[in-house]
């Protein structure tokens, strides 16, 4: 099996785990996921999302959904972007907000996130259009949503891996 998967390193799944030989039935899951992360992470078009500014929501989702190794992965990814700024690594911590120098836009976009990840169900159309009234395009917002959606079913694999293995080994 190719472990080379962020979601596997990240759940912790070796070459050694019980569990292996049953992600051999599941390699396209495996591929699909790791393909969704590179282009929903680092996409060769960004749009008005940089790749440092996903890396940085994606982190704030991560440890908002209270999973710290996948936090540091994201981290790792702001800090090694060098388009990473102060304000990002700020906003990489849901403990704050964008602070105001850093724009509407930017404010607007990280709120979304948050409901995205918090309360997805509470999204509706005016939580779209707060977005719009902000600038925010609406190919944007798509990308948004889908980075949103990734990193929480990513959160939520690696939460059934480390279950899974954790039944296996035990």
């Amino acid at each position: 099996m190719e472990l080379d998967s962020v979601i596997l390193r990240i759940a912790g799944i070796t070459n050694r785990s019980p569990v292996t030989s049953k992600l051999h039935e599941r390699q396209e899951i495996l591929d699909l996921s790791e393909n969704s992360h590179e282009a929903v992470l680092r996409p060769m078009d960004p749009g008005g999302l940089s790749h440092a500014l996903r890396a940085a929501l994606a982190s704030r989702m991560s440890t908002m959904n209270g999973d710290a190794t996948l936090t540091a992965h994201y981290r790792a990814l702001l800090q090694d972007d060098t388009q990473g700024t102060p304000e990002l690594s700020r906003i990489a911590d849901p403990a704050h907000a964008p602070s105001t120098k850093a724009g509407e836009w930017l404010a607007a976009v990280v709120r979304h996130v948050d409901l995205l990840t918090a309360s997805p169900q509470s999204v509706t159309k005016s939580e779209i259009q707060a977005l719009q009234a902000q600038g925010v395009g609406d190919a944007d917002i798509v990308r948004i949503t889908q980075l949103a959606g990734f990193v929480n079913y990513q959160v939520r694999f690696v939460a059934g891996l480390r279950l899974l293995s954790d039944t296996e080994q035990g």
